[in-house]
């Protein structure tokens, strides 16, 4: 049975959600032993679609860093995993999160162990966070695959960051252009019409092309170009997840001008950085680089990092196997990772490799920031130029006594 709860926590904090229990007691006794002071319990009746599909709130990469830094110091200040569990219960912010982590708790205390407990919920902790989890408790080292686990996604998380960063500018920008166009649209060539069309001459072709363009705007066009573009997207999105859609994406955005090579340094990175963290986690190669396959977003790098694991489990080397592909291999990774082969120290050449190619992202990520600032201005300034020449110039010409006095 399936119950809402609300309830404070310890601090005073208000926490409401879900929680399964056989019986309404059972139920209130867990929260109670978690932490939590009931203020209410209803059983739940069945979720409609919308409460599932659309309601759902899944937790960020955010919430995954801050529970598994703080899982991981509590275990290695030699906090039960059960009693850890229910403080990251407490503490939890997402809801979602918060009755995943109650059911893991649940989990550990019947018997199961940590890495069974996160698989059972695969939409927050996929296979790369399970495989160091487990490969912790084979080694006893828990709270050490932990600590690798979120630095890991706090890298993850910076750079994402660093990218939406990079975004924001120019979306901000293309929206103040959208918002002026739609001012002067809806508010100013309205009030303007009949003085310009009262003009003894014909008026300039980009005048009324811009009145015929508010006419059908405001007459409902806006809906007919709003659909056009949502549709554009619906199919992009579409194509992009079809698996023709994404190969052929994921091999074309690799060529892309200025951005290809961005794009390869960021699964260049990511994956150096998985291989790292599962070999360090104490991971077989084959299975790092089996995990490593799984959890890279690029089917063209995916296929490569395939057959890499399959001719290493054949006993060649890392490193033989990506030298035959030196377009979307760089000899610079190739050759560190033979180093690092030789010298049995593959997981630090491979954090080596991770670190040089942040460098370059970052710069990268800068110096599109200052390119993108003076195309962005001009794009405004020529827009805002195409609607003074549109407009106001006929009115200056009025002002001087006609079109012919200038």
């Amino acid at each position: 049975m399936k119950f809402h709860y609300r309830a404070r926590t310890k601090e005073g904090r208000i926490q409401s959600g879900m929680i399964e229990a056989f019986s309404k007691k059972g139920a209130l006794d867990v929260l109670e032993k978690y932490g939590f002071y009931v203020t209410s319990l209803k059983e739940a009746g069945r979720a409609t679609f919308f409460q599932q599909k659309i309601f759902t709130k899944k937790p960020s990469i955010k919430d995954i860093v801050i529970f598994t830094r703080q899982l991981s110091v509590m275990l290695k200040s030699a906090i039960p995993p059960v009693e850890a569990l229910r403080t990251q219960v407490i503490q939890a912010e997402n809801s979602d999160f918060r009755e995943a982590i109650l059911k893991i708790a649940e989990m550990v205390e019947t018997g199961s162990s940590l890495s069974q407990a996160f698989s059972s919920h695969p939409k927050i902790f996929n296979t790369f966070y399970v495989s160091c989890v487990k490969s912790g408790e084979a080694s006893g080292k828990v709270a050490d695959s932990l600590d690798y686990l979120a630095q890991h996604l706090e890298s993850e998380y910076e750079l994402q960051a660093k990218i939406k960063g990079a975004m924001l500018y120019p979306i901000m920008v293309i929206t103040v252009a959208l918002g002026v166009t739609l001012l002067i649209i809806f508010f100013i060539i309205p009030r303007l019409i009949d003085v310009l069309e009262d003009m003894a001459e014909e008026l300039p072709f980009a005048t009324r092309a811009m009145i015929s363009f508010s006419y059908f705007i405001r007459e409902g066009g806006w809906i007919l170009i709003l659909i056009f573009f949502v549709g554009l997207i619906f199919l992009f999105q579409y194509f992009r997840r079809s698996k023709e859609g994404k190969d052929f994406w994921d091999k074309a955005s690799l060529k892309m001008p200025l951005f290809g090579d961005f794009y390869k340094k960021i699964y260049l990175t990511r994956f150096a950085e998985n291989l790292s963290v599962l070999i360090a986690a104490g991971l077989p190669i084959t299975q790092a680089l089996k995990i490593t396959a799984d959890v890279i977003d690029n089917s063209f790098y995916k296929k490569i990092i395939e057959k890499t694991e399959e001719k290493v489990a054949r006993g060649e080397t890392i490193s033989s196997v990506l030298s035959r592909y030196p377009e979307q291999i760089p000899s610079f990774l190739t050759q560190m990772v033979s180093t690092g082969e030789e010298t049995g120290r593959l997981e630090n050449t491979l954090m080596d490799v991770v670190n040089f190619y942040k460098g370059d992202i970052d710069r990268f990520i800068d110096n599109l920031t200052k390119i993108l600032e003076p195309t962005l201005m001009l794009f405004l300034g020529g827009l805002v130029g195409i609607l003074v020449i549109s407009i106001f110039i006929p009115l200056f010409q009025i002002g001087l006594g006609g079109a012919g006095a200038i």
